[in-house]
C-alpha cells in the first residue's frame, strides 16, 4: 500500500490533525501533497527532528522487525523484547499514527493492523539506520561474467537455468506477437486459456518452471498455467496490453504499441516496476535487500555478500532475525536469480568465489510515481533515429541484430515468421506471413519500403520481385466482410434507394432486394432505418473484439491478474480512531501524583504497589541506587520467604533485586513525564 492509497481512504479530520502539525503546516500551504510530506526523505529528515525519542524508537523497530508488512501492537510489542517497555511502544506508536507515518486498520471482529506504506521504507531506512559502506568496484575487469540465471549462493553452484539473453521484455514481446495473430483469445467456462492455445503463445519463451514459486508469488490455475504463461499474462494484463472483455481476452494494441515506441532500457525497466510490485510486501529481510540494491548506480559494481551484510544489520533488532547463510540462500532464490533471469542486473563473479552484480537498467525517481511508461522525452529520443539494424538474405531470411529496436521486430513479426530468438534474432518471409500482413492492411510495397529503411545492405533483387509477385496474387482475389441488408421484397429495397439519408450507403445491389453494406457503414445505415420506422435485426453474432484500442479498455493497468496480491489490508476499513493518554493509563487520577513527580523512599507495600502498577501498565521505574539514577522495566514481583523481588530488565540486562536494593524511586509513564529520561 502506498501513502496516496491511505491518504484517499484517511478522515478528513485526521487529515487536518497532521496538515496543522509544525513539521509540516509551512509545506501544506505551499501546495505540497500529503503523500509528497509523507515520502520525500528531505521533508522527512524535517519530520524526524520532531519526532520523541519513544516514536523514533518505535518507527525504527517497525522498520527493522516488519518493514512494510502489515503487524498487530502484540507483535510490535513483543518485537520490542529486551529494549522498550509496552507503555513506550504505545505512545511511540499513537504518535507515529499522529504524524501520518503508520496508518491503522480494522478488521470486521475488530482486529487493528497497523502498516508502514511502501512508499516511504527507503527514506526511512536511510535516516534511521547507519550508513553501511557497500564493497564497490569501478572497473570489472577483474570479474568474471555468469550466465544469466546461473548464481552462487554460499559456496554451491545451483543449477544453470535455460533464459533468454535479451531478457523479460524480448520474452514478453514474443508473447504479444502470438497474442496478436491469434483470431481470438477466449476464455473457457473457468475463466482460462485454452492449453492448445497457451502452447502456442507460449512456444518462444525460455523461463524456468518454478520461477514464481521461488520468488514466493502464488497465482491461480497452477493446473493450467506454468510460471512461464502466469508470468507473461501478469505482466501484459498489469501494463494494460491485455484484458478481458466477455468470455474472452483482447489486446490493447494502443498500450503496447506505446511501450514498443520507447528505448529498449526503458521497456525493461517498466517491467522491473511490475515485477518489484508483485514482491510487495515483502519480507522485511527483502525489502531491506532490495532498498539497499536500488541505492547502486547503474554500471557499478557491487559485492552481493555487502548487500546481506547490509540486511542484517538493519535487522539486527529483529529478534527472530534468520543466520546469514540461510537468509544469502533466500535472497539469492527469491531476488537476485530472477532479476539475474530477466536481465534487470548482471552476475560475475571474483576469483575468490564471490559474487558481484551490477544493474542493466537505470532506477533512477522509478518510485516516485506507480509503475507507469515513462513519459519522459528524453526516453523518446531513440524514436527520432532510424538506423540500420537488419540484414535481409537471399533465403529470405532476416537477420535482426541485438540493438534492433522491439518497434522494428514488431513490423517484421507482421509478415515474416520467427525462427531463432536469441541476441541475434532470425525471421523468415513466407507467403503465409505475407497475407497476414496482407490482411491488416499492409501492401508489398510497405513492407519493401520498410526493409530498405532498415537493412544495411541493398536487398536482395528476387526477394523484392517475390514480394511484388505476392501483393499482385493477393490483391486479384480477397474475402472481404461485409454485411448483406435483406429486404422483405423489392418495393422496400426502392424506397430505401429513394430515401436520401439512406442512398449512400446502399451503393451495391445484389438482386431485386438486398444490398451489400460496408462494415464501416453498418452503424449509421441502422440509424437511418430506425428514423424511417424499420428495425433491422442482425442474423449474426457480434465479431470478436480483438485488437480494440486502449481507450476500449475499460480495466486499463487495473484488470486484475492471475497473480495474488499481497497487500492484504487494502481489504480493510481505514481506523479513524486515536487512542487517548487516559486509555493506556487507565484510573491514572486514582494514584498519588507524587508518585510521578519526585524521588522519594517508599516505605516497603508502597513500592511494591507502584511496581504493580507499572508492570499493570506496561510502563518503567527509575530507580535511585547507590547514588545513581537507574531505568528499569519491570517484568514482575516475586513474593519469597524472606521477602520480595523486583525482576526486569536494565539496558538489555536482566536484573534482580530484593526491595532494599535501592533508596529511592518514581514511577515513569511514557508520554507524561519521562521527557528528562
Amino acid at each position: 500500500m502506498r501513502y496516496e492509497h491511505v491518504v484517499s481512504r484517511m478522515p478528513e479530520a485526521l487529515k487536518q490533525l497532521i496538515s496543522s502539525q509544525t513539521w509540516c503546516s509551512t509545506y501544506m500551504k505551499e501546495g505540497v501533497s500529503l503523500p509528497d510530506l509523507l515520502t520525500d526523505r528531505k521533508y522527512l529528515l524535517r519530520l524526524l527532528s520532531h519526532l520523541s525519542v519513544d516514536e523514533k524508537n518505535t518507527l525504527r523497530l517497525i522498520l527493522s522487525a516488519f518493514g512494510c508488512e502489515s503487524f498487530t501492537s502484540l507483535a510490535l510489542e513483543k518485537q520490542a523484547g529486551l529494549r522498550m517497555a509496552g507503555a513506550q511502544v504505545a505512545i511511540g506508536l499513537v504518535g507515529l499514527r499522529r504524524a501520518g507515518v503508520i496508518a491503522a486498520f480494522r478488521k470486521a471482529w475488530g482486529e487493528q493492523l497497523f502498516v508502514l506504506p511502501e512508499d516511504a521504507f527507503e527514506a526511512w531506512q536511510g535516516l534511521l539506520f547507519p550508513s553501511l559502506k557497500l564493497k564497490t568496484m569501478a572497473d570489472g575487469n577483474a570479474l568474471e561474467l555468469m550466465p544469466a540465471g546461473a548464481v552462487q549462493a554460499s559456496g554451491s553452484q545451483e543449477e544453470e537455468a535455460t533464459v533468454h539473453p535479451r531478457g523479460l521484455a524480448q520474452q514478453l514481446f514474443h508473447f504479444m506477437v502470438a497474442c496478436s495473430q491469434q483470431s481470438s483469445l477466449p476464455l473457457t467456462n473457468k475463466g482460462t486459456l485454452h492449453k492448445k492455445q497457451i502452447l502456442k503463445l507460449t512456444q518462444h519463451l525460455a523461463l524456468p518452471n518454478d520461477l514464481l514459486r521461488a520468488a514466493g508469488i502464488t497465482y491461480a490455475f497452477r493446473d493450467i498455467y506454468d510460471d512461464g504463461a502466469a508470468l507473461m499474462l501478469e505482466m501484459a494484463i498489469r501494463m494494460g496490453f491485455i484484458s478481458a472483455k466477455g468470455d474472452q481476452l483482447v489486446v490493447c494494441k494502443d498500450a503496447f504499441l506505446s511501450w514498443l515506441d520507447d528505448r529498449y532500457e526503458s521497456q525493461q525497466k517498466a517491467l522491473y516496476g511490475v515485477w518489484r510490485q508483485l514482491q510487495l510486501p515483502a519480507p522485511v529481510w527483502l525489502q531491506h535487500g532490495l532498498a539497499w540494491m536500488e541505492r547502486v548506480e547503474t554500471g557499478q559494481w557491487v559485492e552481493l555478500d555487502a548487500i546481506v551484510g547490509a540486511i542484517m544489520a538493519c535487522c539486527s533488532e529483529y529478534d527472530q532475525m534468520i543466520e546469514a547463510d540461510s537468509l544469502s540462500r533466500a535472497f539469492f532464490s527469491c531476488w537476485i536469480t530472477p532479476l539475474s533471469i530477466f536481465r534487470f542486473i548482471e552476475l560475475a563473479a571474483d576469483k575468490e568465489g564471490g559474487v558481484w552484480f551490477r544493474w542493466l537498467i537505470s532506477l533512477r525517481n522509478e518510485w516516485e510515481s506507480e509503475v507507469g511508461i515513462s513519459n519522459d522525452p528524453s526516453n523518446c529520443a531513440e524514436k527520432q533515429l532510424k538506423a540500420s539494424s537488419l540484414y535481409v538474405q537471399p533465403d529470405f531470411e532476416i537477420l535482426l541484430l541485438p540493438d534492433t529496436s522491439l518497434r522494428t521486430e514488431w513490423d517484421i513479426a507482421a509478415f515474416a515468421d520467427l525462427k531463432q530468438t536469441d541476441h541475434v534474432r532470425t525471421y523468415r518471409m513466407t507467403k503465409e506471413g505475407f497475407y497476414r500482413a496482407w490482411e491488416m492492411g499492409q501492401s508489398s510495397e510497405e513492407i519493401i519500403s520498410m526493409l530498405q529503411e532498415n537493412a544495411y545492405y541493398e536487398i536482395p533483387e528476387p526477394i523484392t520481385i517475390t514480394l511484388r509477385q505476392w501483393g499482385e496474387q493477393t490483391g486479384k482475389v480477397h474475402f472481404e466482410e461485409v454485411t448483406l441488408l435483406r429486404c422483405r421484397s423489392s418495393d422496400i429495397a426502392d424506397a430505401l434507394l429513394r430515401n436520401e439519408k439512406c442512398q449512400p450507403f446502399l451503393q451495391e445491389r445484389v438482386g431485386t432486394a438486398d444490398f451489400v453494406v460496408p462494415k464501416a457503414q453498418l452503424a449509421q445505415l441502422t440509424k437511418c432505418l430506425e428514423n424511417m420506422g424499420y428495425n433491422p435485426k442482425s442474423s449474426r453474432k457480434a465479431p470478436d473484439g480483438l485488437g480494440i484500442n486502449a481507450a476500449d479498455n475499460p480495466y486499463g493497468n487495473q484488470t486484475p491478474g492471475l497473480c495474488y496480491s499481497r497487500d492484504t489490508i487494502q481489504l480493510y476499513e481505514m481506523d479513524s480512531e486515536l487512542p487517548e493518554r487516559d486509555d493506556l493509563y487507565p484510573d491514572m487520577r486514582d494514584i498519588p501524583s507524587s508518585w510521578l513527580q519526585d524521588f522519594r523512599s517508599y516505605h516497603g507495600s508502597t513500592r511494591k504497589e507502584m511496581i504493580r502498577k507499572a508492570i499493570e501498565w506496561k510502563s518503567c521505574l527509575q530507580l535511585r541506587k547507590e547514588g545513581q539514577n537507574r531505568f528499569i522495566i519491570p517484568r514482575s514481583l516475586r513474593e519469597e520467604r524472606t521477602g520480595w523481588i523486583l525482576e526486569g530488565l536494565e539496558e538489555l540486562q536482566e536484573i534482580a533485586w530484593s526491595g532494599e536494593d535501592w533508596e529511592e524511586m518514581k514511577l515513569i509513564l511514557p508520554g507524561i513525564n519521562d521527557k528528562d529520561i
